[in-house]
């Protein structure tokens, strides 16, 4: 079946079904129902991932990483590689050599911001002003470090003008790095013209996928882009793991984060002192014992992914992203970020409440504690992308997030939600115009 359910409670069908999500088929507090729109922070854990790591740990656990040669350690070698092969396939990389498992995408993008060598004359990163801190800092820092300048890439409405990008490139630009999908304002931004621009002028790019993988799917060679990241715990998979991809040549030029066990092929002695001979990449980047319970998890959540039929996913989540927005655009006092035909293309709405007497971080506790039959999971404030709300004067945001299991009811849970809180604050009923 590759049906998707775009109402009520009805399971969906694009194969990674509600009973797939064992949070889901429990009750909180003893008989509240859980509506979860946070999806963007994390989502929640599928069963499937969860065993296998369980497994993994008890039954076999060995040390993985070329050290040993017993059983467990080849069990372990074997599942890795495995992993490895499927994440490739994946995102679409010509060869596992081109896949680093890291703790998530904040290390994937501290790899390429603090080892990348910047050739003769490169001394400018660009970036957009939608970064989330994990894309930006690392740079900021770089850049800090060795006297590089920044150049911040404006948006409107959360679209990326291609025209004021290509004005800001050079050949000075070493690097562009953009979100494939703002964790403000949703959407989708053009991967493929950025790669194009940026190419021409000799720069490289990377993409953060973090926000753009729970319905959509990557294709590294059709876009051309140079470097990829995205965390395993937004595709309902486990923590504490995630991807770097980059075109093999190029991550061999980068420095080792985090040299240690595992990253050489031995020492030499060269000069009075014992010099290290790095391998290439994955193994320059992967230093010391991995979590490879967290990769195997991963390499589940991938193999589950595979099997989704996507198109009828982004129809699902376009669906309730349309609805979220017909609804808040009822409501005169609530200004939507973005418009509803580009925020359709991603899997988020946020929005914002021009009134002194409303409070977004009451509102999350109203919705967590005082509904009678639901918990409404959330997000506000500032969602860890200053750059953006500096720049549009916001002090906080609502935003919700959605992913395969959730509902039209999840999304008329909140509206009536909304309103209700609102009404409280204003002192007289308020309800949804068409609810």
């Amino acid at each position: 079946m590759t049906r998707a359910a775009h109402g009520g409670g009805r399971e969906t069908f694009f194969g990674l079904g509600r009973n797939q999500f064992p949070r889901l088929t429990r009750a909180v507090e003893g008989r509240k129902r859980l509506v979860y729109l946070d999806n963007a922070c994390t989502a929640l854990k599928l069963r499937a991932p969860a065993d296998k790591m369980r497994d993994f740990a008890l039954e076999w656990g060995g040390c993985a990483g070329g050290r040993s040669m017993h059983s467990l350690a080849r069990k372990s070698e074997e599942a890795v590689a495995e992993t490895r092969s499927a994440t490739a396939s994946f995102i679409g990389a010509v060869s596992p050599k081109e896949i680093v498992f890291t703790s998530g995408t904040t290390e994937a993008i501290n790899i390429i911001a603090r080892g990348l060598p910047f050739g003769a004359g490169r001394t400018e990163i660009i970036v957009t002003d939608l970064e989330h801190n994990s894309a930006y800092l690392p740079f900021y820092e770089r850049a800090e470090r060795d006297g590089l300048k920044i150049k911040v890439a404006k948006t409107k409405d959360g679209a990326l003008n291609l025209k004021s990008l290509a004005r800001l490139l050079s050949k000075k630009t070493a690097i562009v790095i953009l979100p494939h999908s703002s964790n403000v304002y949703g959407g989708v931004l053009p991967l493929d013209d950025v790669c194009d621009l940026a190419h021409d002028v000799g720069a490289l790019v990377l993409v953060d996928d973090a926000q753009f993988m729970q319905s959509h799917r990557e294709d590294v060679q059709e876009s051309g882009v140079d470097f990829a990241a995205f965390s395993a715990h937004k595709l309902g998979g486990p923590f504490g793991v995630g991807v770097l991809y980059g075109k093999e040549h190029l991550l061999n030029t980068i420095a080792p984060h985090k040299p240690g066990g595992g990253t050489v092929s031995g020492l030499k002695r060269s000069k009075g002192a014992w010099r290290p001979n790095y391998l290439d990449s994955p193994q320059r980047f992967e230093g010391g014992i991995q979590n490879y319970s967290g990769i195997i998890g991963l390499g589940e959540t991938v193999r589950m992914h595979e099997r989704v039929d996507r198109e009828a996913l982004r129809e699902h989540v376009s669906s309730l992203v349309r609805r979220a927005v017909h609804g808040l655009s009822d409501l005169r006092w609530v200004r939507v970020l973005g418009d509803e035909e580009s925020l359709a293309e991603g899997s988020l709405v946020s929005f914002h409440v021009e009134d002194e007497r409303f409070s977004a971080s009451d509102l999350s506790i109203f919705l967590d504690q005082d509904l009678p039959k639901h918990v409404v999971a959330v997000r506000v404030g500032e969602h860890c992308a200053n750059l953006i709300h500096g720049r549009l004067g916001v002090r906080e945001t609502v935003r919700l997030s959605f992913f395969a299991y959730n509902t039209a009811q999840d999304v008329d849970c909140f509206l009536d939600a909304l309103c209700d809180y609102y009404g409280a604050c204003v002192g007289r009923k308020v309800r949804r115009p068409h609810a």
